[in-house]
């Protein structure tokens, strides 16, 4: 598990900075803490010559002692820097060697060099584990990129003034290469206030784009090609798995989600879990218990607002399993302490405010393990989200006439008293009936969203629904690469958050959080085998009535205890709503006057000022797009620290206008 980042540029370009390798690499140290590689090419080319550089953070896993990146096959031709574990290298390795291939190392990464040799850009689909990757491939002047299927390690790149190209594990070293277009994107801003990130391949700068999971994109000789999937959800809708097969079903999962999670513990290096209490990892952790060498540690965040916190049934399963089980519980003077140096780690704005929590618990972890397994992807893959069973009652509350519905919202719904608890009836009632009529892709969508399309609209200040900003990212380009769920509605929504949400929210969270603290963290309920077989049920053995995670809780019987399995599911979420009342207010308002953001001219200013008065008067919640302007403040406030050499790009001038107009100094 590194970072890694590199270039190709004409020489003689401006683009062409030896200065810019160092500076890339110095933003992406914390992800590889062991060590940092080198290597540096050139190609001739009719048009002139191309300078080509590959650089590399080290967080030394698997063959500790000469696994060392960026790494080269036999004649040096074919050179790689790459970010992940590919858990089934050594299967691949054997055919590898009898077709002719010298290995120097038992590392996975030299096994990617050869594959990639032996079968070129193809060779991916037979990749299981995550990753993102560059490689330098001399004898076709051609740079591949390649991101894993289901975007559990990140990858920016941007096609330079030049012709060349710049990448990274992160924007932030992207952008300190110093030739990439810095300056908000509108498309990449629509995104991020509707649904807490940015969508693929935007990102919130204009110049840098995200490859999308299971995509590469190749650059060969001048020319940047356009991403192509390698691999996409297969909605096979197995209808044909027999009724009453329920037992023999679960049993069957079980077995895959062993077999994962054996060979995710595959390491030179101690593997901890992190264990929330709830049953996605609950099952990865009593999977992991039976199969590890020696007595494992699993972690847990406590919280001391008890509607948040799930620490006494972490504790639970901890106990039965006979793991080592350490906690730390998050209270108000925690978040203060953390959240500055949090914010800090986010190389790209994310709304989701459980990634406090989540940098806490990849702290608490790192101080005792290099490694972890985690749950991520159950509810995604086995319908643990409770806007699943909210799309049956749509169609129920649909057919209730329009005048009837007026007045239950008029009477029932606007006379409750707004409730800052975590996810409170009266916020799933207003969210339900404000959203829930519209074609069902939409109406996920925007269920799912931290701003309705009035509010984004308003937000851009822009005139209109917003329609128009939904538009430019669903369902026309979120949903249209789906294939067809042959008339399984819910396996089609599924796929829609497992190629959206849990890639664009869910693993960036985990991926930020956990890097930041040289962490490794692997989710075995993401395996490239049980993903494939998950999918291919029907959602009959997803949502059963209404029971989420229907057959993975079957399947748990027995090895999880029964009051996990059975209590409703509860979100790893902060008391955000009361803490922007409390110990965030004064931040808060002070940055609805004095932000750079404003003088950028990129949102409304008074629209986001009487959100905050409505949140503060506890007439809305209204904490999703306040959480979102802070963490976005906090992010434009840092970028003049990406730039080091000349004037800085457009964006760090930009930026350092609308300080002066602020009256802020200077960042250091």
């Amino acid at each position: 598990m590194c970072g890694i980042a590199g270039f190709v540029t004409r020489a003689g370009d401006a683009d062409a900075d030896p200065d810019a390798l160092a500076r890339m690499l110095a933003q992406v140290a914390h992800r590889g803490p062991d060590g940092q590689g080198e290597w540096r090419g050139a190609l001739d080319d009719p048009g002139g010559a191309w300078r080509v550089a590959l650089g590399h953070r080290r967080l030394a896993i698997i063959d500790l002692a000469t696994g060392a990146q960026p790494m080269d096959n036999e004649d040096g031709s074919v050179v790689i820097t790459f970010n992940g574990e590919i858990y089934n290298f050594a299967a691949l390795r054997p055919a590898l060697e009898r077709q002719g291939h010298r290995f120097k190392t038992r590392s996975d990464t030299e096994t990617i060099v050869h594959h990639f040799e032996q079968h070129g850009g193809n060779g991916v689909r037979d990749l299981s584990g995550m990753f993102a990757f560059a490689i330098w491939d001399a004898r076709s002047g051609r740079l591949t990129l390649a991101r894993d299927r289901v975007g559990i390690k990140p990858l920016y790149y941007a096609e330079l003034a030049g012709g060349g190209i710049a990448f990274a594990s992160e924007l932030a070293a992207v952008l300190a290469h110093g030739g990439a277009d810095g300056t908000l994107s509108p498309e990449g801003l629509a995104s991020y206030f509707f649904s807490d990130y940015v969508h693929p391949p935007h990102t919130i700068v204009r110049g840098v784009k995200k490859l999308p999971p299971g995509h590469t994109v190749v650059w060969e000789r001048g020319r940047l090609g356009a991403p192509r999937a390698f691999w996409q959800v297969p909605l096979t809708a197995g209808a044909a798995v027999a009724r009453g097969a329920d037992d023999a079903l679960a049993e069957e999962l079980w077995r895959r989600l062993g077999e994962a999670v054996e060979a995710q513990l595959v390491s030179d290096v101690p593997v901890g879990i992190f264990l929330s209490g709830g049953v996605d990892s609950s099952c990865v952790a009593a999977l992991a218990a039976r199969r590890a060498p020696g007595r494992m540690k699993a972690f847990s965040i406590g919280f001391d607002t008890k509607t948040f916190d799930e620490s006494d049934y972490a504790r639970l399963v901890a106990g039965q399993l006979g793991v080592e089980h350490i906690v730390e519980t998050l209270r108000e003077e925690t978040l203060l302490e953390v959240l500055d140096p949090a914010l800090d780690r986010l190389d790209e704005p994310l709304g989701d405010p459980s990634y406090l929590p989540t940098f806490l618990l990849s702290r608490l972890a790192a101080r005792h393990v290099k490694v972890v397994v985690g749950g991520d992807g159950g509810d995604e893959l086995w319908a643990g989200y409770p806007t699943y069973r909210a799309h049956r009652y749509a169609a129920i509350y649909g057919h209730v006439p329009a005048p009837l519905r007026a007045l239950l919202a008029s009477q029932a719904i606007d006379r409750l008293p707004v409730d800052h608890r975590y996810q409170s009836l009266e916020w799933k009632l207003r969210r339900f009936t404000q959203r829930f009529d519209d074609d069902r892709v939409r109406r996920h969508l925007r269920w799912m969203s931290a701003l309705d399309l009035p509010d984004l609209a308003t937000a851009l200040g822009r005139t209109g629904n917003g329609a128009g900003e939904l538009d430019g990212l669903a369902p026309a380009t979120l949903a249209a690469h789906l294939p067809d769920a042959g008339g399984d509605w819910l396996n089609q929504i599924l796929a829609l958050d497992f190629t959206t949400y849990m890639p664009g929210s869910v693993l960036t969270k985990v991926d930020r959080a956990s890097m930041a603290h040289g962490l490794e963290v692997r989710p075995p309920l993401l395996d490239n085998q049980v993903v494939d077989w998950a999918f291919g049920l029907s959602s009959r053995y997803k949502l059963r009535g209404q029971r989420g995670k229907y057959l993975l809780k079957r399947a748990a019987r027995g090895s999880v205890p029964d009051e996990v399995i059975n209590r409703p599911k509860k979100g790893f979420a902060i008391p955000l709503a009361r803490w922007l009342t409390g110990p965030l207010r004064p931040r808060l308002h002070a940055l609805m006057t004095d932000s750079p953001i404003w003088q950028l001219g990129v949102l409304n200013q008074s629209a986001f000022a009487a959100w905050n008065h409505q949140h503060q008067q506890h007439q809305q919640d209204r904490s999703k797009p306040l959480w979102a302007l802070l963490v976005l403040d906090h992010w434009v406030r840092r970028l003049p620290t990406f730039y080091r050499r000349g004037g800085g790009s457009h964006v760090e001038r930009t930026n350092a206008a609308a300080r002066a107009s602020a009256g802020l100094g200077p960042r250091p």
